[in-house]
Formats: structure tokens, C-alpha cells, sequence
């Protein structure tokens, strides 16, 4: 059952959390859950303004990308032993659950495919219920959040990244390692997510390229040379369906083949003239 507590609106961030001690004996591993430094959506927590009041409150539950927020019938991959504040972020210490899903996760995490975590957060309010004066620091020229005071609700493992460490392993994890079905699923749609950012890739660099060669007709002024070029071949080809037609084939059978012969010297000829103008 999901504890009424984490059940409010929630501010999420995820921190690249290695190097982490890996406790193989205790299925353990001690890991930062959140760090001083700058984070992707421009969030900077201090470590010594967390409250943990409220996580102490519910079982310590570890989830995998929060996902008691979208299954109600999530299971946690693990829970948390201790935490410890430090001048550079917050230190955890989590065990894994005895599940096939959980053990997977584990796996992926002392193995280093997995090297992220995310805090579920939210401000720190006064009696009044208004956020704490001086709690939260924005610096607007720079678009950074600086959170003095925040109250830690959750954490949890963050999804596998993008490129999903790397395909080939990707694959052999799938078939010869990970057991539960939610991880498999999860390192497919990785891999998924990861062709079609390839693909896409690839079609940028064919756009761009594309695009380069276009810029340079227009530099050299070649684009209305061979549009025009079009337009004569096009107008060259009507004729000669025209002529073609009013060609008696049994009465000028030699002069009907000689004129289809030399039909696309007709073309060249005129389109190389019309180049040279």
C-alpha cells in the first residue's frame, strides 16, 4: 500500500550518483541519492537543508523511476537503511528486495549500467502553509533554483539511460541474464527509444547535407539554371511526342528510327546550350 504521504504533488530530480560502494554480501550498495552540484533542470539541493522527517514516516521504500506514482500495485526494489548528509550531497545506503524485478535492477546497478538516482521532493512550508521564507533561492539571470530547506519523501533508481549502455550488451543481458519480464521490458524500450534517436540521428545528418548542397546551388546560382533546365527538357519531350505523332511510321519508317535515335541528342544539345547561356 502506497503511504498517503507520497501521494501529494511531488518535484522530481535525477543525479548521476557514481562512484557507489557495492556490498555484494548484504545484496547493499552506499550511493549519493542527491548532490550540491547543478543538476539537467537546473536545481541545485543543499545537502544540509534536507528534512527526512516525513520519509522516516513511511517504510523507507526504494522504488524504480517512481513508480508507485503510476501502478498502484508497484512493488519497491528495496529500502533504505540509513541516510547521511555530507558537504557534497546526501548518502544512502539501500538493500534490495528479494524480487526477480528487484534483483535485476541490483544487478544492473554493480554491474554500472544503472548510475542514477532521483529524489521525490517537495518545499519546506511554515504553520501558516506557505513555503518557508528563504527555503527556495532563484537566481533568474542564471535560471537556477537553489533549494536551502526541502523535505525528502522518496527516492528511487533512475530509468536506464538512452543509449542503454550499449546494444549488443543490451541483447545479452536480455537473453541470458535479466529474469524478470518488467526488466526486460524496460531495456527494450530502450533499446527502442535508442534506434529511433539513431534514425533520427541519421536523418538530420542526410537533412543537413542536403541542405549544405542546396545553399551551394544558391551560392553558384545553379538552382534556376537547372530549374529552367527542367522546363526545356520537359517543353523538348512535348515536341517531339507532337512530331512523333504526325510521322507517317510505313510511309517514313527510315526517318521515323533516324528521328527516335537521335532524340536525346536533341535534348543534350540544347540543354548544354542553354547551360552555356
Amino acid at each position: 500500500m502506497i503511504p498517503d504521504i507520497l501521494k501529494g504533488e511531488l518535484n522530481y530530480i535525477e543525479i548521476k550518483a557514481d562512484p557507489v560502494e557495492k556490498l555484494k554480501s548484504e545484496r547493499a550498495i552506499v550511493h549519493y541519492i542527491s548532490t550540491n552540484n547543478l543538476d539537467r533542470v537546473r536545481d541545485v539541493m543543499n545537502p544540509k537543508g534536507m528534512k527526512d522527517d516525513e520519509f522516516n514516516k513511511t517504510a523507507k521504500s526504494v522504488w524504480y523511476n517512481h513508480n508507485y506514482k503510476f501502478d498502484p500495485n508497484a512493488l519497491p526494489i528495496g529500502r533504505n537503511l540509513w541516510l547521511k548528509k555530507k558537504e557534497d550531497g546526501i548518502l544512502a545506503k539501500t538493500v534490495f528486495a528479494d524480487t526477480s524485478f528487484a534483483d535485476d535492477i541490483y544487478r544492473l546497478h554493480i554491474n554500472d549500467f544503472i548510475k542514477t538516482w532521483s529524489i521525490g521532493f517537495r518545499p519546506v512550508y511554515d504553520k501558516s502553509g506557505n513555503i518557508k521564507a528563504d527555503s527556495i533561492k532563484v537566481d533568474k539571470d542564471k535560471n537556477i533554483v537553489y533549494w536551502e530547506e526541502w523535505n525528502l519523501l522518496e527516492y528511487s533508481s533512475a530509468p536506464i539511460p538512452a543509449n542503454v549502455f550499449a546494444v549488443d550488451v543490451a541483447k545479452d543481458l536480455i537473453n541470458n541474464e535479466i529474469k524478470s519480464i518488467e526488466a526486460k521490458t524496460i531495456i527494450e524500450e530502450g533499446l527502442f527509444k535508442s534506434e529511433v534517436l539513431s534514425q533520427l540521428s541519421q536523418l538530420k545528418q542526410e537533412f543537413d547535407e542536403i541542405k549544405e548542397a542546396i545553399d551551394y546551388l544558391k551560392a553558384m546560382e545553379l538552382l534556376d539554371i537547372i530549374d529552367n533546365n527542367e522546363k526545356s527538357i520537359l517543353i523538348l519531350k512535348d515536341m517531339i511526342k507532337k512530331l512523333e505523332k504526325k510521322i507517317e511510321p510505313l510511309e517514313a519508317l527510315d526517318n521515323y528510327q533516324r528521328f527516335k535515335s537521335i532524340s536525346s541528342e536533341i535534348i543534350g544539345d540544347a540543354v548544354r546550350k542553354h547551360i552555356k547561356k
